[in-house]
């Protein structure tokens, strides 16, 4: 055998050596038929298991194919009790994970079922921002513009979301001059507790101005319960019930303002990797009278364009049973814009 044949031979026989050690000191993931891979586990979003493999990168696994999983050194598992464990996990029987001995907790078996979220990444700001518009000239003389942001950040126990929009239009009528079709914007601050992982409890503060519609400001601060019913990456939904105080101030006939309650819905969905789609509800009927009632919707579509940019379709309703006088109850928008995710 020449030299070259036994040099290859020596350094595939050391390669060889080298990857049966990172095996045996390494995590493990096993499926249900029997397959079984090896490398570092990453993260658990509630959905796909993220594990770093040194033969073939990273790999997103279906946890509903996983039999079990174990780690070779402490790995952070939340469970959906809201319990944090902090230790290294052995492969347990079908479609559960062990705890041993001599560790931070008493040894028992965990269904996978009950892990919301492996090695979570830290609290964070995310959100996005919408924006589109319009000009046009000749025939016709108008500019538009309409903008959105939506900003939350997630911790362990508690949820605190931002909201705001502007929506602006003017159109110049030859012998006419120049007048506003669309003047509005809202501010809108909520912060949610969770006393456990899907109840929990809120505050919420909404701001508006539609000068269109006669109102100089419209006020629901209030402050309720709710339930997430899901919460996962492709799936969201939750229920809140309250109470506020719904104050009107007209721009030329004064206020009005009574005590309300709050009922409330928000579901959001991905269809598939590219597009989703989301529906928002809030009714406030006031406790003074039957017929002094407002209530605001929306419900969209989001397509991806990029991994940050998207295109956004949203219908907006909304009815004031006591609008300003001379004005309509009802407004109805169709607001198209390209958003960014941050």
């Amino acid at each position: 055998m020449g030299k070259k044949a036994r040099s290859f031979g020596g350094i595939a026989f050391l390669a060889s050596i080298l990857l049966l050690a990172a095996a045996l000191h390494a995590d493990e993931v096993i499926f249900k038929n029997g397959d079984h891979l090896t490398g570092k586990i990453q993260t658990f979003d509630g959905s796909k298991l993220t594990l770093e493999s040194p033969m073939a990168g990273t790999i997103s696994i279906d946890m509903k194919n996983v039999r079990t999983f174990s780690s070779d050194g402490p790995i952070h598992v939340v469970l959906t009790d809201g319990s944090d464990i902090h230790q290294r996990v052995l492969a347990g029987p079908e479609g559960e994970i062990s705890i041993g001995q001599g560790q931070a907790i008493a040894a028992q078996n965990i269904p996978l079922a009950r892990i919301k979220a492996v090695n979570p990444p830290p609290e964070h700001w995310s959100g996005n921002i919408v924006v589109g518009g319009l000009i046009s000239r000749g025939n016709t003389n108008a500019d538009s513009l309409n903008a959105s942001a939506h900003l939350v950040r997630r911790g362990e126990k508690d949820r605190l979301t931002f909201d705001a929009g502007y929506i602006y239009a003017r159109e110049h009528v030859i012998g006419q001059g120049t007048h506003e079709t669309q003047n509005n914007w809202f501010v809108e601050g909520k912060y949610d507790y969770f006393f456990t992982p899907r109840f929990y409890g809120y505050g919420d503060a909404r701001v508006e101005r539609d000068l269109i519609a006669d109102i100089s400001l419209r006020l629901t601060p209030g402050a309720g319960v709710g339930y997430q019913w899901v919460d996962k990456p492709n799936l969201g939904f939750n229920t809140e019930v309250g109470a506020s105080w719904l104050y009107r101030d007209y721009v030329h006939d004064g206020s009005n303002d009574s005590i309300a309650a709050r009922a409330a819905y928000h579901l959001t969905a991905k269809l598939n990797d590219q597009v989703s789609v989301f529906h928002n509800f809030e009714y406030f009927p006031g406790l003074d009278r039957i017929d002094n009632y407002f209530f605001d919707t929306d419900a969209g579509i989001r397509a991806s364009i990029t991994k940050q940019m998207f295109t956004e379709f949203k219908i907006e309703y909304r009815y004031d049973a006591r609008p300003a006088p001379g004005r309509g109850p009802n407004d109805l928008r169709y607001i198209l814009g390209v958003g960014w995710n941050f």
